[in-house]
């Protein structure tokens, strides 16, 4: 099926944005099904790309080649791509590291899909119909590459399927997987995201260089992998927060599996069923080095980001005054609407309002099985930043 593009509407194309609106498209047939594959064209005819359609979503249409395809060849085109992308997250990881994202939808060029590997066992998400047309020869390919339990992770109201998950091969709910040499268990069932958050991996790596005689507070904790890092480096003690029974119980049985005993070492690890932000404003002040905040995403709309914004404002003010001076805080943002420029205004604004001198040292992203393309900046949902808090101004 060719769909054409209203005059002077193929500029995004032309630059390899992967998405077509609803409003650059001159005409559509109707009755076409979700997730068909359709030639986009100029208003002239020329070929600009190929892509899947969904006629509900503004998106219109999302671009996963931008070269001709030979006729029956899509699976094919789709088998080479994979392997490639497949290839190419095995060379970037970092030794003894199993756990790792294989598909990162558009930033890897196959939009809507997201798989999550976890050693034997890969998570897939398929966000759009063009991605859920793609399942039969995602679950083939992932079982060639050795995976012995293939997931796929739904939305909660989508209930074809009798429920959010459903297994295309395997049992495993639980898998264990190394990252730099840790032990982390994944809960792919009932956890957030597929599991495990991915993202911070190298963020977390950071952690350990800063984390050694120092007293951290951990909020919105969930598997506690940053608790595990900052232990091991040798960190004097940590707190874990979170609000949530189920992730504290998820984050002590990671601090057990990499060996800390939580009877024996009562004094390294604390686990608190609180909430971050009543804890962030009831604690006391001078009491810890270091702070991670990597609250959950505050805003999934455009249309609520000063909403959010006023809550990063707060956690990150909270944390600034009561920090001991010259302690670090990682602090993060993994809202898509929340740019990195907004974000450090955020944070600029915490300081001018908390009267704490500041200052930026590293600049954070999501890791780099995560990348996101040049021509997709949308692509950059995970801002960080590790900021110094040297005292009053």
């Amino acid at each position: 099926m060719v769909i054409r593009l209203k005059k002077n509407k193929e500029k995004a194309v032309l630059n390899f944005h992967p998405w077509i609106f609803s409003g650059a498209i001159a005409s559509e047939e109707k009755g076409l099904p979700s997730g068909s594959i359709v030639r986009v064209e100029s208003s002239s005819g020329v070929f600009l790309a190929w892509g899947h359609y969904d006629p509900k979503s503004q998106i219109r249409i999302r671009l996963f080649s931008f070269e001709e395809l030979k006729n029956g060849s899509e699976e094919s085109f789709w088998i080479e791509k994979w392997n490639a992308i497949y290839q190419s997250k095995r060379s970037l990881l970092p030794k003894e590291t199993t756990g790792f994202r294989l598909f990162h939808s558009e930033g890897d060029g196959v939009p809507g899909v997201v798989v999550d590997c976890y050693h034997e066992t890969a998570v897939m998400q398929l966000k759009t119909p063009g991605a859920m047309g793609l399942c039969e020869s995602l679950v083939s390919f992932l079982s060639q590459k050795g995976f012995k339990t293939i997931l796929e992770r739904r939305e909660k109201s989508d209930d074809k399927v009798g429920g959010d998950f459903i297994f295309h091969k395997g049992t495993e709910t639980e898998p264990e997987f190394t990252e730099h040499g840790f032990k982390f268990i994944a809960d792919i069932t009932k956890g957030q995201k597929t599991g495990f958050f991915l993202d911070q991996r190298d963020n977390r790596a950071l952690v350990s260089r800063y984390a050694k005689d120092r007293i951290i507070l951990n909020t919105f904790a969930y598997s506690g992998a940053f608790s595990v890092y900052a232990l091991l480096a040798g960190a004097k003690s940590v707190h874990s927060l979170d609000i949530s029974k189920q992730a504290i119980e998820l984050c002590e049985r990671n601090l057990e599996l990499n060996g800390i005993n939580l009877k024996q070492q009562s004094e390294k690890h604390k686990s608190l069923i609180l909430d971050s932000f009543d804890y962030l404003k009831t604690m006391d002040s001078n009491f810890y080095d270091l702070i991670i905040l990597d609250p959950p995403a505050f805003t999934k709309s455009i249309s609520t980001v000063n909403q959010a914004s006023r809550g990063y404002k707060d956690i990150n003010m909270r944390a600034m005054s009561k920090i001991k001076s010259g302690g670090l805080i990682f602090t993060f943002s993994c809202s898509q609407h929340i740019s990195f420029d907004l974000f450090k205004k955020i944070v600029f604004g915490a300081a001018k309002d908390a009267k704490k001198s500041v200052r930026i040292l590293h600049h954070l992203t999501q890791s780099p099985d995560h990348a996101y393309s040049v021509f997709h900046p949308e692509g950059e949902y995970l801002k960080g930043l590790v900021i110094q808090v040297d005292g009053d101004i």
